[in-house]
């Protein structure tokens, strides 16, 4: 059942939207959806060359919707409402360092970084940089690692298709806990204390 979501147009679409989620810096990883798109390339579903680009795409949307947030309303919301995204004061900081050192280098390299490679969006919004630099670089990592992770579930497509077979076996289950996960996550996130988002 779960090749339905990878399948033709509708395949691409569900592609894309996980992956603007993802680039969100969302509990969304690209380390299971890209390789997904792998295996079901190797049993001709969706085609890998089009499917990576799609995913790239995703991604950049989603950091450029980090970008701008940060743009647009500043430090101040991020310090309140970044825990949403998973950023308090000491990563932001950290990120900010990074970035403030090395810009655009930074901005690439972090994007084969998991748990990073969406935050670090944040500071070139807080920064201002360019933006078609930025498009560009985050362009170019995030397809690099898109390409490689549906290299992998296209190469083992043979071990990707016993957890798939689990996953339809178990398909509603695996959904209603990773709706019960996603929602615990914005939950948990906004009733956080603010001394913790600023710690």
């Amino acid at each position: 059942m779960l090749e339905y979501v990878f399948k033709g147009l509708y395949g691409y679409a569900s592609v894309f939207v996980l992956m603007v989620l993802e680039g969100m810096s969302l509990p969304i990883p690209s380390e299971v959806v890209m390789p997904l798109v792998g295996y079901y390339a190797s049993l001709g579903l969706i085609n890998p060359v089009l499917g990576a680009l799609v995913g790239t795409l995703g991604s950049l949307v989603g950091s450029l919707i980090d970008y701008y947030i940060a743009y647009y309303l500043g430090l101040p919301f991020l310090l309140r409402y970044g825990r949403l995204f998973g950023l308090n004061r000491r990563r932001l900081d950290s990120l900010s360092r990074w970035f403030n050192k090395y810009g655009m280098a930074a901005v690439f390299g972090f994007r084969f970084l998991p748990g990073f490679r969406a935050l670090i969006s944040f500071p070139a919004g807080l920064a201002g940089m360019r933006i078609m630099g930025f498009i560009i670089v985050t362009f170019l990592g995030h397809l690099i690692w898109d390409t490689i992770l549906v290299y992998i579930g296209y190469a083992f497509a043979t071990q990707w298709s016993l957890i798939i077979g689990l996953i339809d076996k178990y398909l509603y289950v695996v959904a209603v806990v990773a709706v019960i996960v996603i929602v615990a996550y914005i939950i948990l996130r906004l009733r956080m204390e603010p001394k913790h988002g600023n710690s």
